[in-house]
């Protein structure tokens, strides 16, 4: 009992006897993705029926970790990031029916954003969604 009293006072002796801490500027916050203009990071899936899932991310500005990464940027950002709002891409598509659910969540200028939907066909599905934002395998 007498070493812990002992330790006890020696820790407390110590804390006493250290000099304060200098002044010190505080360290500048990146508030992280999402948080200026015309920025976000979205997580995207292509979920066949029958299949593995495929799974990418589209980091704007930039297009970071995506193969059209600037072009889906470009797209997202004249619809605030809202990919149900995205144009329908022009394009043809074999009838093949081969369901396929596409998934896009993230941030977008500082707020969450998802999407899910399924389609007849992974082109179907891309097209739908402006022809590059789910464009990241081949089909």
């Amino acid at each position: 009992m007498r070493k812990l009293a002992v330790g006890a006072l020696g820790a407390a002796a110590f804390a006493v006897m250290s000099p304060a801490p200098a002044h010190a500027e505080p360290i500048p916050v990146d508030p992280g993705i999402g948080s200026g203009v015309d920025t976000g990071f979205l997580y995207l899936e292509i979920a066949p029926e029958d299949g593995a899932t495929e799974r990418g991310v589209l980091s704007c500005p930039g297009g970071q970790g995506h193969s059209r990464g600037e072009e889906a940027c470009i797209q997202l950002t004249a619809v605030d990031g809202e990919i149900e709002a995205l144009e329908a891409a022009d394009g043809m598509c074999n009838k093949v029916y081969a369901p396929v659910t596409l998934k896009g969540f993230g941030l977008w200028d500082g707020r969450f954003t998802y999407y899910e939907e399924t389609f007849a066909n992974q082109c179907e599905g891309v097209l739908a969604t402006g022809g590059t934002v789910f464009d990241i395998v081949e089909y």
